[in-house]
């Protein structure tokens, strides 16, 4: 047990996040005039086509309106095309259009860079175990998530 918080898991991790979110935020807007959440989002949605809202909130643990708002933004960019997904009126599937597939092939080399740069002082043991155990954590979390949180 500890009496200081900069010793836990949760906290050394959020310092790493807010690190890392200041740098990617601070070079999308420049060069792309993009935020990070809409970059997150683009992201999924190309990986996981075609994506529901639920699903990218689900991804990224992040709430169903903010996604939309997220989303609606992206579509207005004629980034994401939204079309409704069979059998279910009140769900759409999304995609990526010509010009989203563009701007995410654009970005990723310089995304996949920059996590190079900042995993370079770990050995690729190091890398294989540190993505491991946090796969381990993320499934765990969502396990959680889906008991209701118990």
């Amino acid at each position: 047990m500890t009496d200081d918080i900069r010793d836990l898991f949760s906290y050394r991790l959020a310092r790493l996040a807010r690190a890392n979110d200041r740098d990617a935020q601070s070079s999308l807007f420049n060069r792309y005039g993009m935020v990070l959440s809409e970059w997150r989002t683009l992201s999924v949605i190309r990986v996981t086509r075609p994506c529901t809202l639920r699903r990218l909130a689900t991804e990224d643990f992040l709430d169903e309106g903010q996604v939309s708002r997220t989303v609606k933004m992206l579509v207005d960019r004629g980034w994401v095309a939204r079309e409704p997904a069979p059998g279910d009126g009140r769900s759409f599937l999304l995609t990526l259009t010509a010009e989203g597939e563009a701007v995410y092939q654009a970005i990723l080399p310089e995304v996949v860079e920059a996590n190079e740069a900042m995993l370079d002082c770990l050995d690729p043991d190091e890398r294989l175990h540190l993505m491991d155990a946090l796969q381990k954590v993320l499934d765990a979390l969502r396990a959680l998530a889906r008991n209701g949180g118990s």
